[in-house]
């Protein structure tokens, strides 16, 4: 899906989906060619806590860590329209509070990549991320990937980074802007 929008200049952008698609990565090249602000929402979160999101899910679970990323949600209102670039948790859409502020901040930018792409650029041996703890992180890729389509189907924008490099996916973006 491909959207065009009219003054890339009066929007705040927020890039969404799941894990090493490529979201921070992305905001942070975005932010500097557009010279905005970047904020990754995890890392807000994680300057809140006093603790690495990883640490956070073994703690305080994944309710406790939903409930910081809704409140870092909110903080992205505070900036004024055309000065933002934010990378968001690929978990963030599942709270409809959250899609809905998401949408009043700016248009939402799902980057998606295949399930094999993504076990690709995560899987190290001996580290696993909170939520493909298990015997078989590549299943619960495409579990997870399953249940969250309903909620990335609402984002403005997609973007596949399947083989991309990352100015490939920020040139992709702004070709979404007139």
């Amino acid at each position: 899906m491909k959207m065009v929008f009219k003054n890339i200049n009066k929007n705040n952008l927020v890039l969404t989906g799941f894990m090493a698609t490529g979201k921070t990565k992305v905001a942070q090249i975005l932010a500097e060619w557009l010279d905005r602000n970047f904020i990754d929402t995890d890392r807000l979160i994680e300057e809140a806590v006093g603790l690495s999101v990883p640490d956070i899910f073994e703690k305080y679970g994944e309710t406790y860590f939903r409930d910081r990323e809704s409140e870092a949600v909110e903080k992205l209102l505070s900036y004024k329209p055309g000065s933002l670039v934010a990378a968001t948790g690929g978990g963030v859409v599942l709270r409809e509070k959250n899609r809905i502020l998401l949408k009043m901040i700016g248009p939402v930018i799902l980057l998606k990549a295949t399930p094999e792409e993504i076990y690709r650029r995560i899987y190290e041996p001996g580290r696993q991320r909170p939520l493909l703890k298990g015997p078989d992180p590549a299943q619960r890729i495409k579990n997870l990937l399953e249940q969250r389509e309903y909620y990335y189907r609402h984002c403005d924008i997609e973007i596949d980074t399947t083989a991309k490099t990352p100015r490939q996916v920020v040139s992709e973006i702004l070709s979404c802007f007139i």
